[in-house]
């Protein structure tokens, strides 16, 4: 296997959103795979029935929590809609993970907390031992979204209300593109960056009854959570790093590729 391109030939699909698949891909593409980009998420705002009163006391709040870029980017859209600015918040901001941390901070939220470890769980005991907020707050998130930080902190003590700003869907267009390249066998190895990636990869599968065309095909996944997801279903999950990046995740594939004589 040529050392400049360890992926050379290796036909991979990615799975994630529009946004963040052109780099992927192109991290593929500089190591000489093949992505096969087929987008299985979409984001939307949502129409919280709740949202007039979390916007009312939105100035209420000791700390406001992101979990995903997409969550700041529509947080911050629902308020330049209801003219409330930025600068007039008073709460202290945190964000699971560096790449939400630099989107907060471009977008002008200061980011006060980054927990060591980019997990919903990890966040919420780091989050109590060592900040030991007092006030509410507030986690702006996707429907999707797990729960986890607002039952640890309600749990502790601490008043934590969940505001749903965005949705997430399977993209009509993606439904059939991804039956076609499963149907052809035109990929080598699947990648998830989340358990929703998995969810409607698997919609896909079950609908077209596409099952025995993917059980064994080798899955890599960008985390644990993810990685639960997808044995659930019986993908065999053969790549996961132990830091949650894509970066990681393809470092982890070219090791894989290279170990690996099925590829």
């Amino acid at each position: 296997m040529n050392g400049e391109k360890p992926l050379e030939g290796i036909k991979v699909l990615i799975t994630r959103g529009r946004e963040g698949a052109g780099d992927f891909g192109s991290l593929i593409e500089g190591y000489g795979g093949l992505p096969v980009v087929i987008p299985l998420l979409e984001f939307k705002p949502y129409d919280d029935p709740r949202k007039d009163s979390y916007l009312s006391s939105i100035h209420n709040y000791e700390w406001i929590v992101f979990t995903s870029k997409n969550g700041a980017d529509f947080f911050i859209d629902r308020l330049k809609e209801n003219d409330i600015p930025l600068s007039s918040l008073s709460a202290k901001f945190a964000a699971v993970g560096t790449k939400t941390e630099r989107y907060c901070e471009k977008r002008g939220l200061p980011v006060s907390f980054v927990p060591d470890d980019f997990t919903g769980d990890d966040f919420a005991r780091q989050f109590l031992s060592e900040k030991e907020p007092a006030g509410k707050v507030l986690v702006p998130k996707g429907n999707l979204a797990r729960d986890v930080i607002a039952k640890e902190l309600n749990g502790a003590g601490v008043h934590c209300d969940e505001w749903i700003v965005y949705e997430t869907i399977l993209p009509e267009e993606s439904i059939e593109k991804l039956k076609n390249v499963i149907e052809e066998r035109s990929v080598d190895i699947l990648t998830f960056t989340s358990s929703s990636t998995v969810h409607h990869f698997m919609q896909v599968i079950d609908t077209y009854s596409l099952q025995s065309a993917v059980l064994n095909l080798p899955a890599a996944c960008i985390g644990p959570l993810t990685r639960k997801t997808a044995e659930k279903y019986g993908l065999h999950v053969k790549i996961c790093p132990n830091t949650y990046t894509v970066d990681e995740m393809v470092s982890e594939m070219i090791q894989y590729a290279a170990a690996s004589d099925q590829l």
